[in-house]
């Protein structure tokens, strides 16, 4: 396992103010945490030039020519997403700033400045799979839910072990997602909900819950979105599925009830090529994609911490087998050790055994494919990765 820790220059250590770019979603589910450490904001960058003049939590929003003056050396923070922050940094780096030394992103600021100045171990994205069992069959699903032979629903006691275990040794996370399958699929949603919310909100920048729009669930368990402040997002497959009754009276109680949500019918997807056609790479192929392939999204399981989701739901289908460098057992560390819960963040910013086949969600795989196209209950080919690799000529 490599992280990519260690990379701020030693001027960062000493901050008391930082400068950030974007005051979109990522900067507002941050904000508790910046509170928490005490940091000064003089000013947020924005391009937007509709945002400009105006004030994010009460700090002006200004362009980037309008900053360049006022930065006295400051430091800039990036609260941007995956894709944003590639066009971000292109930008930045165009204006003569440096990665790592001038700027550096969100998620990278989280993990390895808070732990040097505040002895904090902070995570940005975890996502806990609840079920794998779905109402779609989605060929090119980057979850490999079609793959799964014996989809199952995890239980309360089940989930609510993994966070326990994870939250104490843990002092934050910027978000957290609930997926699937179809999340509104397993009975025990609204418990754990409850008991998420109850417990660790606190810990948490923000909860996100993940639907294709196919279930409409109970109130209840709606209201428990809602009384927790969660997001629901909703995956609109519309256009390639028929189901936009369901999809629109999920909507119309979604809106009734006060949920902040999103409907997203622009969702782009690529092929990851496992485990039909699993990528190869030489070691320096291999190197050159992990510049380009950092998503962000580690996995919370079975009372283990995963550097990739897509990794776990690879090994869950049955058809790929992770090294037990990939994770971490989270009993065998010391929660009040907070030097060996690191390894838990170290490991939130390394690599996956995984990366080596995978075509990945990086700027270096172009391979789009239409989203939300089905495959018959059973007709998709299910061979295992060793099975596949060997008809590409690998040697193992």
């Amino acid at each position: 396992m490599r992280s990519d820790l260690g990379k701020l220059t030693e001027d960062w250590n000493k901050l008391d103010s930082v400068v950030l770019y974007g005051a979109g979603i990522v900067g507002g589910i941050c904000q508790t945490l910046f509170e928490r450490v005490d940091l000064f904001i003089p000013f947020v960058i924005d391009q937007n030039e509709k945002k400009q003049g105006t004030l994010w939590k009460g700090i002006p929003i200004i362009s980037y020519e309008e900053a360049r003056p006022k930065m006295q050396g400051r430091k800039i923070v990036v609260m941007a997403g995956h894709t944003a922050y590639g066009n971000i940094t292109k930008f930045l780096e165009e204006q003569g700033l440096e990665e790592f030394r001038d700027f550096c992103n969100v998620g990278h600021f989280m993990s390895e400045w808070l732990w040097t100045a505040k002895q904090m171990n902070c995570v940005f994205h975890v996502d806990m799979t609840i079920t794998t069992k779905c109402t779609l069959n989605c060929r090119h699903c980057n979850l490999f839910m079609p793959y799964h032979k014996q989809p199952v629903n995890f239980t309360f006691e089940e989930m609510k072990r993994s966070i326990d275990l994870f939250f104490e040794r843990i002092d934050f996370v910027t978000y957290f997602g609930l997926i699937g399958g179809e999340t509104f699929l397993n009975p025990d949603l609204e418990k754990f909900i409850v008991y998420l919310g109850e417990t660790y909100r606190k810990q948490i920048g923000k909860i996100t819950v993940i639907t294709n729009g196919t279930v409409v669930p109970a109130d209840s368990l709606l209201r428990a979105i809602r009384k927790y402040d969660m997001y629901l997002s909703i995956s609109d497959y519309t256009d390639e599925v028929s189901y936009g009754e369901r999809m629109d009276a999920l909507e119309e109680r979604v809106k009734a009830l006060g949920i902040d949500y999103y409907r997203n019918n622009s969702i782009v997807w690529t092929d990851f090529g496992f485990p039909e056609k699993p990528v190869k790479r030489t070691p320096e192929q291999l190197e050159e994609h992990l510049k380009s392939c950092r998503p962000n999204w580690n996995a919370l399981h079975d009372g283990k911490f995963y550097y990739c989701n897509v990794s776990w739901c690879a090994e869950q289908s049955g058809l790929f087998s992770l090294r037990p460098e990939d994770y971490i057992e989270l009993e065998k560390l010391d929660p009040e050790d907070k030097a060996a819960c690191r390894k838990i963040v170290e490991l939130s910013r390394g690599t996956s055994s995984f990366c080596r086949i995978c075509g990945g969600c990086g700027a270096d795989n172009t391979n789009y494919v239409k989203t939300g196209v089905q495959m018959k209950r059973g007709a998709h080919i299910c061979r295992s990765e060793s099975e596949s690799m060997k008809e590409q000529g690998w040697n193992i």
